[in-house]
């Protein structure tokens, strides 16, 4: 590994709930709401540097069923992140450590509900597939129990988040088995974002994009990092980021207030 990065950051653990078609082999979604653990690892690399990731995972991992030829392999992923009226999850203030936001993939495809939480370098997720036609529910104030998301609905309005942007970009991902475990690597590109006010997870229009030309990619697997991915680490010299695409949007908009916008 390259002497300009730091040790690798300690391992996340993301407990899922419920199994869904879109990502059901990721290692960060299983059912339960415990099971094995599992640790996700980011990296902001250069269009070469990717594509040099690409080739060498490829030789052990296929790509995700949901491949798109004319996405260059890829599917696109919109998601409306939200925060308070007083924007303390962008400014990292108040008490919560929770990230709550919806997501759609394709184009009039699968919509879910989902909360992030992270304390310290533990991630935990819960994950709700939810009608794409209805999410105007989550602005009710009436209990909707029969709903899905009702729990969604419930926690935002308790901590007071509304809909902030929403953001699209195109994912490639590679996924199977390796040591003993399912690993999954992602490739997030052609990010762009838009300021709403509304749960609608429309793809954004395309624009000028946000990462330079950059690419953000995951790396995803249980209990110990699979040999693969630590070769490909220590054989590229890649450095853990801590990219955020919700501060990284933001920072377009409220450059003051994210400070150091690539920071997660």
């Amino acid at each position: 590994m390259s002497d300009r990065c730091e040790d690798f950051p300690p391992a996340l653990a993301v407990a899922g709930r419920g199994a869904d078609r879109v990502e059901v082999e990721s290692p960060s979604l299983f059912a339960g709401g415990g099971g094995p653990t599992a640790y996700e690892m980011k990296f902001l690399l250069t269009e070469e540097q990717a594509r040099e990731v690409a080739v060498r995972v490829s030789t052990r991992l296929a790509l995700d069923p949901y491949a798109d030829p004319a996405l260059d392999n890829g599917y696109l992923i919109t998601s409306v992140y939200t925060d308070t009226p007083d924007y303390d999850v962008l400014r990292r203030t108040g008490a919560s450590s929770r990230k709550y936001r919806a997501r759609g993939y394709g184009i009039g495809g699968p919509v879910f509900v989902e909360r992030k939480t992270k304390r310290g370098d533990e991630v935990r997720k819960r994950r709700n597939r939810v009608p794409s036609g209805n999410l105007s529910i989550l602005d009710a104030v009436e209990l909707a129990p029969d709903w899905p998301g009702e729990w969604f609905r419930r926690q935002t309005a308790n901590r007071r988040l509304r809909p902030v942007c929403r953001i699209s970009y195109e994912r490639v991902a590679y996924m199977g088995p390796s040591d003993g475990g399912a690993i999954r690597v992602t490739f997030d590109r052609r990010l762009r974002g838009a300021v709403v006010n509304g749960w609608e997870v429309a793809p954004v229009d395309p624009a000028p994009g946000l990462l330079d030309g950059r690419v953000i990619c995951e790396f995803k697997f249980r209990v110990a990092m699979p040999g693969l991915l630590k070769g490909v680490i220590e054989g590229l010299g890649l450095c853990p980021s801590s990219v955020s695409k919700y501060r990284l949007f933001m920072g377009t908009v409220m450059p003051t207030a994210v400070g150091g916008v690539m920071n997660a």
